[in-house]
């Protein structure tokens, strides 16, 4: 039902694209970078560094507002931050932040942006290592020991797209779904400090400035 839900938001999204594209400036483009992602709980804290790649999308729609979603690989490990143990996730996942933005554009056709809005999160595949012994995580949402594939969460995103093309932005993601399905026992998601440098093509803004 979660792949479901995905595969919905999905869908939304390029119908609503495709109607945004004859009402608004659009350009698309690559996008990469790196995160200093983490998993918590009420006792520990598993942090490192995460790295993601894809695509994102700018639709103007006036002269200061615009929706930037991304669909983006993310993979990397987060290990707990304590001399004490040696536990570590390693975790493969996509990610679709919809930030609707407030967009400025210059007379020299670069742009500022900053903005807000959901993260559709789905975890694809992962490892759990502890003590030497490294063992796949068991995705599901049937018994406690699984953690659940679905996450929704909040991202704030800002950044500087220059006249070429080259942009660049910084985000906070914060997940706001408990991925453990033990009641008494809470597990979410955080990218504490996100930066991603992209090259968008595509229609000319100028026309809003």
């Amino acid at each position: 039902m979660k792949l479901n839900a995905l595969r919905w938001a999905l869908s939304a999204l390029i119908i609503f694209s495709i109607h945004l594209k004859t009402h608004a400036q659009v350009s698309v483009g690559p996008e990469i970078g790196f995160t200093a992602s983490g998993l918590y709980n009420d006792n520990d804290i598993y942090a490192g560094l995460n790295y993601h790649g894809g695509v994102t999308a700018h639709f103007q729609l006036t002269n200061f507002l615009a929706i930037r979603p991304s669909l983006l690989f993310k993979a990397g490990d987060m290990e707990i931050a304590d001399d004490y143990y040696d536990e570590k996730y390693s975790l493969n996942r996509i990610s679709l932040p919809v930030p609707i933005m407030y967009s400025h554009i210059f007379g020299n056709n670069s742009t500022l942006f900053a903005g807000a809005g959901p993260n559709l999160m789905y975890n694809i595949s992962g490892k759990y290592s502890s003590a030497g012994y490294t063992s796949k995580i068991e995705f599901g949402s049937d018994t406690a020991g699984q953690i659940k594939r679905f996450d929704i969460g909040l991202q704030l995103k800002g950044g500087y797209q220059f006249a070429n093309g080259i942009s660049l932005s910084t985000f906070f993601n914060l997940g706001l779904s408990n991925l453990s399905n033990d009641s008494y026992y809470k597990l979410k998601s955080m990218d504490a400090f996100g930066f991603s440098i992209g090259w968008m093509f595509g229609s000319n803004s100028s026309d809003y400035y």
